[in-house]
């Protein structure tokens, strides 16, 4: 499986706005071809599982060329794709 990496710094005035769209964001990639799990927190993290390299990487792009990684006030520290090594389940 592969990953799609993000980090956020958030300026503080842009934290409450952001936050309220977290539910909207993590459900609108429940139809994103290969993805298979994702985690968002409220203070800038993400990571998205996909089932393919190819997948992740075209989510990935997708996002550097519409611009959503970076806004005012929020910038991006981590944009990555990485193999996903190993996965545990309570």
């Amino acid at each position: 499986m592969w990953a799609v990496i993000g980090v956020w710094d958030i300026a503080p005035e842009k934290l409450d706005e952001l936050r309220a769209q977290v539910p909207l964001m993590a459900s609108s990639k429940v139809g994103t071809p290969g993805f298979v799990h994702g985690t968002w927190t409220l203070d800038g993290h993400m990571i998205q599982v996909y089932a393919d390299e190819a997948n992740a990487r075209r989510y990935h792009d997708d996002m550097l060329a519409r611009g959503f990684t970076d806004q005012p006030g929020v910038r991006c520290v981590v944009w990555a794709v990485a193999e996903v090594g190993a996965e545990s389940q309570v």
